[in-house]
């Protein structure tokens, strides 16, 4: 009996030691190597460096438009993670990629067949990355998503996935700019709204 209490005492001891087990983070060395624009002040870096401090993983860093959009992501499984940050006057502000409006949502699924809807659940979509900067100051994003399907353990015909292609000023408003099939080459311009 005591031996089984002590085994268990160290399976659980084990076993909550290691779910509490975290991953070292970047230094503020590697972080001024990786990303040497001007923008990025020690300070910023340092505020950068502490958004990844309770990781289990180290995480990838990219950087999306130089000296303003900085990210990093993590494959890991159930775990896994994707973080943007703006850099702004020695500040660093997490802001958010993928749209939850219904107003993008509705613009989204009057290209596709009433069959095969999209939604935000997050499963559904990938990582989304800024990929550059416009002239009239809108980021443009890119993304993947899947439309909804309530038996995925079924194939389904109705079943699309699309890139996306969309753009933002401020990180809570979006605007749908283009998709395609991901099997096809020919992109869909998207019109007003």
């Amino acid at each position: 009996m005591k031996n089984t209490f002590v085994c268990l005492l160290f399976i659980t001891f084990y076993f909550v030691s290691y779910a509490q087990k975290t991953t070292e983070t970047y230094t503020l060395q590697q972080l001024q190597a990786r990303f040497k624009h001007k923008n990025y002040t020690e300070k910023a870096l340092l505020d950068f460096q502490k958004t990844m401090k309770n990781l289990r993983v180290k995480p990838q860093l990219n950087e999306d438009i130089p000296g303003e959009v900085i990210s990093w992501y993590t494959l890991n499984g159930e775990f896994s993670w994707h973080k943007t940050y703006l850099v702004l006057n020695d500040k660093v502000k997490e802001v958010e990629t993928l749209p939850k409006a219904d107003t993008f949502l509705k613009k989204l699924n009057s290209y596709v067949p009433e069959k095969s809807k999209f939604s935000f659940n997050s499963d559904l979509w990938s990582f989304a990355f800024v990929e550059k900067k416009l002239k009239d100051n809108y980021y443009l994003i890119k993304a993947t998503t899947k439309s909804f399907n309530s038996y995925p353990e079924i194939p389904n015909d109705d079943i699309l996935s699309f890139d996306l292609e969309y753009k933002t000023k401020d990180f809570k408003i979006f605007k749908l700019v283009r998709l395609k099939d991901i099997h096809t080459k020919e992109w869909i311009e998207v019109g007003e709204y």
